[in-house]
């Protein structure tokens, strides 16, 4: 068996090959490379996963010889990685060619640039740092962090690398502030001396008293595909992508980022279950005695957004946050409505848009303001 092998092992990427290689024969010095996203390599290696070669041979599901090319040849390893997973997962190549953006050219003026077309790299802040969590391992993801002038995810982590490296005190104590202003009934402990722990895409499987109620819906439903679906061992519902998380031993604050888009009304098998309800659901499973709170994180409040009708819906008739969440406690659901608010990203324009000390840093704050105004 060669020492260098594409390999496809869904603990290290689940949506893509890699490349392995072992050095020497002691089956402790080895390295794992993932060429999935255009231009781009992530290598990881014992430190990562405390495995031998044999324990890594042991759980690819698919592995096969490498050719003898150079691992800086990032074309030629991502055009083999793309041919191996359209061959073996059924994986569509992806569209444009994604580079490592080089440093943007300072602004001569105050004047915004342009949004970038689909062609264009656009720059990230401790790109590193991005790669290394399980949303750089999703390629189609980081083809829009690095590609769309749209990205949600390109403003929420630009923002926040941002705002934690200028403000490493006081970062929360800013959120908190504007989140007083926005909702003056505020209130649950916050401590804006103790700094919360921040997560960004955190998954959240489904609450088990959801998935007992939406089955027991499915199977009096009278519809055969419903039924079918309910009697399923699958989740009725996938797990939940948690945009933004402040965690801390009091409390737990979920927060939905949204840019142009609007929040989805309904899931797969739910009709009625729009994203505002799925998240409160969530960071109430997740809260474990701490206080739970919802927020969102928008560009707008225009009148036609889902989002502002729901959350004023709620606000106004916290009976009907309970009628969508009748497996939950009312006393808590009124709760969750009383500290329900809609930050803006403009919010926050001055702290984190005023300019930068280096080239690259001046480039995405232009760009970000750029984005949180929708200009």
């Amino acid at each position: 068996m060669k020492k260098r092998r594409l390999i496809f092992i869904p603990e290290v990427n689940p949506t893509s090959f890699i490349f392995f290689f072992e050095k020497g024969n002691s089956g402790t010095s080895w390295s794992i490379r993932d060429y999935s996203i255009r231009n781009c390599v992530r290598e990881r290696g014992p430190r990562d996963f405390h495995w031998t070669a044999v324990e890594i041979h042991q759980k690819a599901q698919y592995s096969f010889d490498a050719p003898t090319v150079s691992t800086d040849d990032l074309a030629f390893w991502h055009k083999q990685t793309e041919e191996f997973n359209a061959r073996y997962l059924g994986t569509p190549a992806s569209t444009p060619a994604v580079v490592v953006v080089p440093p943007a050219k300072p602004a001569a003026s105050t004047n915004h640039p342009a949004p970038a077309s689909s062609s264009d790299a656009i720059s990230v802040l401790n790109l590193p740092q991005l790669l290394a969590l399980a949303k750089g391992r999703k390629a189609q993801d980081m083809e829009r962090i690095l590609y769309s002038p749209n990205s949600e995810d390109w403003v929420t982590w630009n923002f926040f690398q941002i705002l934690l490296n200028q403000y490493p005190a006081g970062w929360w104590g800013h959120l908190v502030s504007a989140a007083r202003r926005r909702n003056p009934k505020l209130n649950f402990p916050f401590d804006e001396r103790t700094l919360p722990t921040l997560k960004l895409w955190e998954l959240v499987r489904s609450p088990s008293q959801y998935e007992a109620q939406s089955r027991a819906r499915m199977l009096a439903s009278g519809n055969s595909e419903l039924i079918n679906r309910a009697q399923s061992p699958d989740p009725v519902e996938g797990s939940s992508e948690i945009d933004i998380a402040f965690e801390h031993d009091r409390f737990l604050v979920f927060v939905e980022a949204k840019l142009g888009s609007d929040v989805s009304m309904k899931t797969s098998y739910d009709p009625v279950r729009n994203q505002i309800v799925r998240n409160i659901d969530c960071v109430l499973e997740k809260s474990a005695g701490r206080e739970p709170i919802f927020w969102l994180l928008v560009r707008d409040e225009e009148p036609d957004r889902a989002y502002l009708q729901l959350v004023n819906n709620y606000k106004s008739d916290p009976g009907l946050l309970v009628r969508d969440l009748p497996h939950r406690d009312v006393e808590m659901l009124v709760k969750i409505v009383q500290n329900l608010t809609i930050l803006l990203w403009s919010d926050f324009r001055e702290l984190v848009c005023s300019p930068g000390i280096d080239v690259e840093t001046n480039a995405v704050k232009q760009e970000l303001e750029r984005r949180i105004l929708g200009r």
